[in-house]
């Protein structure tokens, strides 16, 4: 498994020990953050598509991308359409990410496209806890919900409101249990031969974890960093190691914005927060060691990251 930083803010290519000890390829693409953050054109994603063309080798094997704030989680839609093989995917977010009827590209509304994508067989998104059934469930995708193309575990309450009393769904976390890689894989053996026939893509949000476990642009939501690792055990153990691809992202970064409607946005939907840099820097450090040391453990493969890596 490589491992890759696209460097669109600092955030991680600043993470010393995360690019030593995983060997991590930087490409530098500061001067694209303030372009891409938040929010841009179709135009636009598709120059910054060419651009990945010239930057990323094709093939090569699994890729895990770290690539900063959750507020480029867009970008995961360029690494998608780079894939040539049918493929399920796992999002981990606290948010749904899929808002339809939106004339550009929103790091709320990329799912919605990628779920358009005719490579993409399955989605399950798990750990969401936040804007799926207030106002914002009116923009869900419903037919995808409706027949399954869609599969949400939220994160610890069933959602009922609006089309959810139509869509079934069960939280990862039942009562005061924690999550463990054995609930996970119970709820996931009516979907074991979806899971084992194509190879699985993950993108995590680290705003799905606690701010104890993660500093993000965003609010925080309720899953530890444990629980986290065990959802991918789990699912990586239903796909039987078969992976096509991975990206992290979720690591706090100033906000550097390049437009009005970024601005306004900003304004508007990220959160009042009070963030000291450095120890948003080595918190999110600790986090990405352990996934990476985890998701190397998972598929069998050797990473040279130090014993107290995940300390």
């Amino acid at each position: 498994m490589r491992v890759r930083i696209l460097d669109l803010d600092g955030s991680v290519a600043l993470q010393s020990r995360l690019v030593v000890a995983a060997s991590a390829e930087v490409v530098p693409l500061q001067d694209w953050g303030p372009r891409l953050r938040l929010a841009y054109s179709f135009g636009r994603f598709r120059r910054f598509e060419d651009v990945l063309g010239r930057c990323l080798p094709a093939g090569g094997g699994p890729t895990l991308t770290f690539y900063g704030s959750g507020d480029f989680h867009h970008v995961t839609l360029a690494l998608l359409r780079r894939l040539t093989t049918p493929f399920n995917l796992l999002v981990l977010d606290k948010h749904p990410d899929w808002m339809r009827a939106i004339p550009f590209l929103h790091c709320g509304t990329w799912l919605r496209h990628a779920a358009r994508l005719p490579l993409l067989q399955r989605v399950f998104h798990v750990g969401g806890d936040l804007d799926f059934d207030n106002a914002w469930r009116w923009l869900a995708p419903d037919d995808d919900l409706r027949r399954g193309k869609i599969t949400v575990f939220p994160a610890v309450r069933p959602l009922q409101r609006g089309p959810w009393r139509r869509v079934r769904n069960v939280p990862v976390r039942a009562g005061a249990a924690p999550v463990t890689q054995e609930c996970v894989e119970r709820l996931l053996r009516p979907f074991a031969p979806t899971l084992a026939r194509w190879p699985l893509y993950v993108s995590l949000d680290k705003d799905v974890m606690t701010a104890a476990d993660a500093v993000v642009n965003w609010d925080s939501g309720p899953l530890q960093l444990a629980e986290v690792t065990a959802v991918l055990r789990a699912f990586l153990t239903a796909a039987r190691g078969n992976v096509v691809g991975l990206d992290v992202l979720g690591d706090w970064s100033p906000v550097k914005l390049g437009g009005t409607l970024q601005r306004l946005l900003h304004w508007t939907e990220h959160p009042p927060l009070a963030v000291d840099p450095a120890e948003a820097a080595r918190i999110n450090e600790r986090a990405n060691l352990t996934l990476v040391q985890g998701l190397a453990a998972s598929l069998n493969e050797r990473t040279a990251l130090p014993r107290h890596a995940s300390a």
